[in-house]
């Protein structure tokens, strides 16, 4: 029997429906469309929402299902008195090589936001972003609804040829392949690294983003250009532009005599710098004697950049955009031309150089009685190592420049300053670092514990010491000083009580400096002194450049600057400017105002290229500690659980390589991550993973490309950290 025709005047079907109401047509974009409405932090009463949402239509049944969907899921909130809000946030995504991500933000720290991939809505790895979340069994959950900041400028990967062109693919699969354009006489080879800088960001996540080629440092394989990558990656130039080389050419080889006028002569002392046995950019040199009262007179004697970097210079501007010199595993990338990094502004023995000294008068308790500061001229008589130092110290070298009593004076002011700086609270951070050991092709044959000895201690003292007094002298004259702040700890401090209570230590809630050195001479010489050193580390606040004065936390000082290395840092670039101005007393108003209005600009980018600095550094060791194990796998070392993650464990090794153990690479159980004890226990064997037990670990897998080292365990050791009796440190 034929079907029966229906009407179209059957009210039953819905006829034109998706004409007459936008959201079936739009039902993919309503999302967007609330987010629009309501991301601006007002909230909106239902029937306004609704009837934004359906652009003064009739009832939708559709859309309102949907609503009721979103409702239910949490993504939109409904307070009593009816109004609609939803949370927003923003933070940098961060995206595991799997697949996923993570919103993460300063301001909601241990809060991160999971994003799936599908969510990302075009967004990279890194990119500051506006997040909409909500709050599920297992955390919060958001999607990506706007990129704010894009993270990634430019693409360092390898060279890979098509039928569509040229592509610069990077090893991370966290961040885009680039299309590039080449012109014809530009030599180009498969397998090449090169740098593309993004030129189009696609709307369409599924479409090729384009850029420029802008650097082919050519066969990967060649020592050096795994270093270089980094730097690219980071931002940092591998070299100077032309016309800043040609300005410091211009500077003279020598100092002049005119160059010494005006200045305190101090080239017949007995001065001396002690540094690395590497080190070429020697920035500051001591002097010390011992008094007849008791005391000390001590000079610290610092390279006075400042008189041939002038202020808005070619060098001064190209100086202040790097911030810093960043120290690479197999080089130094300088903040200055090497014409005056390791030439006229570097402490050479021998030579006369230009400088600021600070003449500290101490008495025998370590109490500064007299402080001066001049524009000096200086003949270093011995450019000494800490190597060397240190085995003078211990008779284990000859003196052979009889400097024994020179350098046992100057232990001597060490132990008296490093002693009075204890008792005031300061806290010492005597953590390990390590030192990874080239060839001379570049190629790393060991990773090693950095050895520090007393030399080290003594020039650290000192600096710290000129260093605070210089502070002192800025606040008191008035002058538009950087200061080196570094705040009390912040929100990371009660995960860190947590941590600590774990194991059987407390700290007070009025915390002060001195109860964190506290808690570090307690856990001295125990199993548990690495992981608390290191989550304390962890805990603290980053010190930072700032315009006003706040203290030193971690000094337990009320004020600090920097002023011993403006060869390498620009904050004591500008404080020798700043302060040898007003020695010289050509400081007038109109110029400290000047400055005194540049002063949160220079602080907040010098504090950001530290940042980018220290980040580049560490990828650079990892780098190189990544291909240090990569061909020890099922090589077996004796290592300590350095982190308790809900995705595994990370194990630390003797040398301080530290890699993962991940879930699925531990035992078969069903493994329970205890945030509050710093655990992994399985539910069916009972067993544990402690913080800072010791393990036998084996290597499973080595990604050089993501500087990732994967291990197993082998068994547990016996010797683990219990939870112990509560101590008030």
């Amino acid at each position: 029997m034929p079907r029966k025709k229906k009407s179209a005047s059957n009210p039953r079907r819905p006829v034109h429906s998706r004409a007459v109401h936008p959201s079936h047509r739009d039902s993919k974009r309503l999302p967007e469309r609330i987010f629009a409405l309501l991301s601006n932090g007002q909230p909106l009463l239902e029937e306004q929402l609704f009837k934004k949402l359906n652009k003064g239509q009739g009832f939708d049944k559709a859309l309102f299902r949907i609503y009721t969907q979103y409702r239910k899921e949490g993504w939109l909130m409904r307070a009593d008195t009816g109004h609609i809000s939803i949370r927003v946030r923003t933070g940098h995504l961060r995206i595991n090589p799997r697949g996923y991500g993570f919103v993460v933000s300063s301001d909601y720290p241990q809060n991160d936001v999971f994003v799936p991939a599908r969510w990302f809505q075009g967004a990279q790895h890194d990119d500051q972003v506006l997040v909409w979340y909500r709050e599920t069994s297992d955390g919060l959950e958001g999607r990506v609804m706007d990129v704010i900041q894009r993270a990634t400028i430019s693409v360092t990967g390898r060279l890979e040829k098509s039928r569509s062109g040229w592509k610069v693919v990077p090893d991370d699969p966290r961040k885009p392949s680039v299309e590039v354009s080449v012109s014809k006489h530009q030599k180009m080879h498969p397998g090449d690294i090169a740098q593309a800088t993004i030129t189009e960001w696609p709307l369409d996540p599924k479409r090729t983003v384009r850029g420029e080629l802008t650097t082919n440092l050519g066969n990967p394989f060649v020592p050096g250009v795994d270093v270089s990558v980094i730097a690219l990656e980071h931002h940092l130039p591998l070299d100077f532009p032309p016309a800043v080389k040609k300005a410091a050419e211009k500077l003279p080889r020598a100092v002049r005599e005119e160059d010494k006028t005006g200045r305190l002569d101090l080239s017949r002392e007995l001065i001396v710098t002690i540094d690395g046995a590497d080190a070429k950019d020697l920035d500051d040199a001591i002097s010390v004697k011992r008094l007849d009262s008791g005391g000390f007179e001590v000079g610290v004697h610092i390279a006075d950049v400042s008189y041939y970097v002038e202020e808005n210079s070619l060098l001064d501007m190209e100086a202040m955009e790097r911030g810093t010199s960043v120290y690479l595993v197999d080089r130094v990338i300088p903040m200055l031309p090497e014409r005056l990094s390791n030439g006229i502004a570097s402490l050479n023995p021998g030579v006369s150089r230009l400088t600021v000294s600070a003449l500290i008068t101490l008495d025998r308790t370590g109490e500064v009685t007299h402080v001066e500061f001049h524009r000096s001229v200086i003949r270093s008589k011995f450019r000494l190592t800490y190597e060397g130092v240190n085995a003078v110290l211990k008779d284990e070298q000859e003196d052979e420049h009889h400097l024994k009593p020179f350098l046992e004076n100057a232990l001597a002011v060490r132990n008296i300053l490093r002693a009075k700086r204890m008792a005031r609270g300061a806290i010492d951070f005597d953590i390990p670092e390590s030192k990874v050991i080239l060839d001379s092709s570049g190629f790393v044959v060991d990773v090693v514990v950095r050895e520090r000895g007393l030399a080290e201690s003594i020039i650290e003292e000192l600096m710290l010491l000129a260093n605070e007094m210089v502070a002192r002298e800025i606040i008191a004259k008035k002058l538009p000083g950087l200061f080196r702040v570094h705040e009390p700890p912040g929100e990371r401090l009660e995960q860190f009580r947590e941590m600590i209570g774990v194991l059987g230590y407390r700290l007070p809630e009025a915390l002060k400096p001195k109860h964190l050195q506290d808690l570090i001479n307690h856990v001295q010489g125990k199993s548990e002194e690495r992981v608390v050193n290191t989550a304390l580390l962890r805990t603290m606040k980053q010190a930072r450049y700032h315009s006003e004065n706040a203290g030193h936390f971690g000094l337990a000082t009320k004020e600090y600057t920097h002023f011993t290395s403006p060869i390498r840092r620009y904050p004591d670039l500008w404080v020798h400017r700043v302060l040898t101005a007003y020695l010289q007393g050509t400081a007038d108003e109109e110029t400290l105002n000047r400055w005194r209005s540049k002063l949160n600009v220079v602080a907040e980018l010098t504090s950001q290229r530290e940042r980018e600095a220290m980040d580049a550094e560490r990828d650079s060791v990892a780098l190189k500690e990544a291909q240090f194990m990569a061909d020890k796998l099922g090589e077996q070392y004796e290592a300590i659980i350095s982190g308790v993650t809900n995705f595994g464990l990370f194990v630390e090794l003797p040398n301080l390589i530290e890699g993962l153990v991940r879930l699925e690479d531990l035992p078969p159980d069903y493994w329970i991550f205890d945030p509050v004890h710093y655990r992994l226990k399985g539910q069916r064997t009972g067993r544990e993973y402690l913080l800072g037990q010791a393990v036998r670990v084996e290597v499973i897998r080595v990604d050089v490309a993501l500087k990732r080292i994967d291990f197993r365990l082998i068994h547990e050791h016996s010797s683990r950290i219990h939870p112990k009796r509560r101590q008030r440190v």
